[in-house]
């Protein structure tokens, strides 16, 4: 089994912080130097992200299947419990960008819970400023763009359909090896 954090207090900390920073600058690409090799295909940001976020109360789905060797090196880490139902998930991870379009099978939480949301973190081919999707909301000046490589038109389609149910909604991280990028549920997003 390969190891996870080389300090789980101190990688914790410094892993949280950097996305409390992305979430409060959606779109804004980020990059995570901590000392970790995650288990293949999941990649260093996402890995290190589930490591800071999940802990044995936090349910977690991802299209790996549960046997997989990535899966059980998060569940060893984290204690997290694999689920088989993506709506019962606080934390979900796509890995296979090619055949996922739809952020609507996540739960969006309840009007009394918005909290119990699922966090979504996706793989993609990378990232960078140069883009067609908009971003506006807060934590933006005017407006960012961004471009998220591999990630099909329809999911954001489909994710411009569910923004305004707000508070409700699903807070969205998206990764490519050390790379990360937030979208939380109060971001508009739009192809332009």
């Amino acid at each position: 089994m390969k190891s996870g954090f080389a300090s789980q207090t101190f990688d914790s900390q410094k892993v949280f912080r950097k996305l409390l920073r992305a979430m409060a600058s959606p779109g804004e690409i980020m990059e995570l130097d901590v000392d970790l090799a995650p288990q293949e295909p999941i990649h260093h940001a996402s890995g290190a992200l589930l490591l800071a976020l999940m802990d044995f109360e936090t349910p977690f789905w991802t299209d790996l299947e549960n046997q997989n060797a990535a899966v059980q090196w998060l569940r060893f880490h984290t204690g997290a419990p694999y689920i088989h139902t993506s709506t019962q998930a606080g934390f979900a991870l796509v890995t296979d960008y090619d055949s996922f379009d739809t952020p609507d099978q996540f739960n969006p939480g309840t009007i009394e819970s918005p909290d119990h949301s699922t966090t979504l973190i996706v793989h993609t081919r990378g990232m960078d400023d140069r883009g067609r999707i908009r971003l506006t909301g807060p934590g933006i000046c005017k407006e960012r763009f961004i471009n998220l490589k591999g990630i099909k038109e329809n999911f954001f389609a489909k994710r411009k359909e569910i923004a305004p149910d707000y508070p409700l909604g699903i807070d969205m991280i998206f990764v490519c090896d050390r790379q990360f990028t937030a979208i939380p549920r109060t971001t508009t997003l739009e192809v332009i």
